[in-house]
């Protein structure tokens, strides 16, 4: 390998760019992108609700050496990992004063918005409870359409919690992201999840 080509799998591997925001349930998301990465990620950030963040001294390039690395997918939306709320309050004190964060993107035309008191009460009952309506199971063979385990998209970016949508005879569950409900879902054997913990579901 040349020296040039080193000295680009240096800058590719060092922190740029910071991705951070709240999801639907309030919980704290955040990760950071190598420089190769910052165009697609700042626009996923936007898409996403979230605010992109240049790692531009010393302290943000320290606290993003600390976060999970993110990853933009080819729909143009980036896999961003939850974080602690200290972590986060830390960093989102380097954002402006006035900033504001990006409205998310709308849902596709197809789809017809509610209105009324059901559009209200909707929205109410997604954000009260995200868990809602979902089971914890108690053991690998009690896993069923509707339950809620963690699931991963590989061994270096944590485990997340998803819910079960469809669980086939040869024993394949097909999965959805609980807090990223757009992102597409994921088939995976009992093998490759892991079971929360009966009273923690969160």
């Amino acid at each position: 390998m040349t020296n040039a080509a080193v000295s680009a799998a240096s800058t590719a591997a060092l922190p740029a760019l910071i991705v951070l925001g709240l999801d639907g349930g309030g919980k704290a998301h955040a990760s950071w992108f190598g420089e190769s990465e910052t165009d697609l990620a700042e626009k996923a950030a936007g898409m996403m609700g979230m605010a992109a963040l240049r790692a531009s001294n010393d302290e943000l390039r320290d606290l993003a050496g600390k976060l999970p690395k993110g990853k933009v997918f080819a729909s143009g939306k980036a896999f961003v990992p939850f974080v602690k709320a200290t972590m986060f309050d830390k960093i989102a004190t380097h954002l402006p004063s006035s900033y504001k964060w990006p409205v998310r993107a709308a849902k596709p035309a197809g789809e017809k918005p509610k209105s009324g008191k059901k559009a209200s009460a909707a929205r109410d009952h997604q954000t009260t409870d995200p868990n809602e309506g979902l089971t914890i199971p108690e053991g690998w063979d009690k896993i069923v359409f509707g339950s809620l385990v963690l699931a991963c998209e590989n061994a270096d970016e944590g485990w997340f919690p998803a819910r079960v949508i469809q669980v086939s005879a040869d024993g394949l569950f097909t999965l959805k992201w609980r807090d990223f409900p757009d992102w597409p879902v994921i088939v995976r054997r009992t093998h490759h999840l892991a079971l929360l913990h009966p009273r923690h579901a969160e």
